[in-house]
C-alpha cells in the first residue's frame, strides 16, 4: 500500500484518520457497497508516472450506475506544476445539488467547501496520491436539513492519455442518513 506524505497544502491534516478511510471493510450501506463493487469490477490500466493501477475515466458509464447518479459528484484532479493538487467539479448529481441547495458544477473545491476545505481536501489528496478509495462518515456541517450525517466514498479513476499517469478523476458517492 502506498502511503502518501502528509499534504503540504494542509499541514494540520490528521494523516492517521485519513489513512483509516482506506479500510473498505467498514462499508455497510447498500449504495456505497454497490458503488465500490462496480468500481472494483472495472478493467484496470497502469499509470506511467505514478505506477497506479486504476480504472480509466472512460470506464465511467452512467448506464451502469443509474441508481447512483443523483448521489455522485465527479471531481477533476488537476496536478499542479509545484506538485500540489486542485479539484474542480465536473458533474454534480441532482440529489447532491438538492442537498447542497445550489448547482456547483464548475466550482473549485476550495470555493465549494469554503472554510471546511482544509479538513476535507486532504482526503481527496490521499486518493489522488495513493490511488485507493476512501470512505468516511461524518456529521453535516450545514444546517436546516432533515438529515444530520452522511457517508461518502471516493473512487479514483486514471486517464490513459494524461502525462502525469495518476488519478485524473475522483467519483464522490454520498449517502445521507436521516436517523
Amino acid at each position: 500500500m502506498i502511503q502518501p506524505p502528509p499534504s503540504e497544502s494542509h499541514p494540520g491534516a490528521d494523516t492517521g484518520a485519513i489513512r483509516a478511510g482506506a479500510d473498505m471493510s467498514r462499508l455497510r450501506d447498500a449504495p456505497l457497497l454497490r458503488a465500490h463493487t462496480w468500481w472494483q469490477s472495472l478493467p484496470r490500466q497502469r499509470g506511467a508516472a505514478q505506477g497506479l493501477t486504476l480504472p480509466d475515466r472512460t470506464e465511467i458509464d452512467p448506464l451502469a450506475i443509474p441508481d447512483l447518479l443523483p448521489h455522485v459528484v465527479l471531481w477533476a484532479v488537476l496536478h499542479q506544476p509545484d506538485g500540489g493538487l486542485r479539484y474542480r467539479c465536473r458533474l454534480a448529481g441532482t440529489g447532491m445539488v438538492e442537498v447542497h441547495g445550489h448547482e456547483f458544477t464548475g466550482q473549485w473545491m476550495e470555493e465549494f467547501h469554503g472554510a471546511e476545505n482544509a479538513r476535507i481536501q486532504p482526503e481527496y489528496d490521499f486518493v489522488s496520491r495513493s490511488g485507493q478509495p476512501h470512505y468516511v462518515e461524518r456529521s453535516l456541517f450545514w444546517m436546516n436539513r432533515d438529515y444530520r450525517r452522511y457517508r461518502r466514498l471516493l473512487l479514483p479513476f486514471g486517464d490513459a492519455s494524461a502525462t502525469h499517469g495518476g488519478v485524473a478523476k475522483i467519483l464522490n458517492v454520498a449517502h445521507f442518513l436521516t436517523a
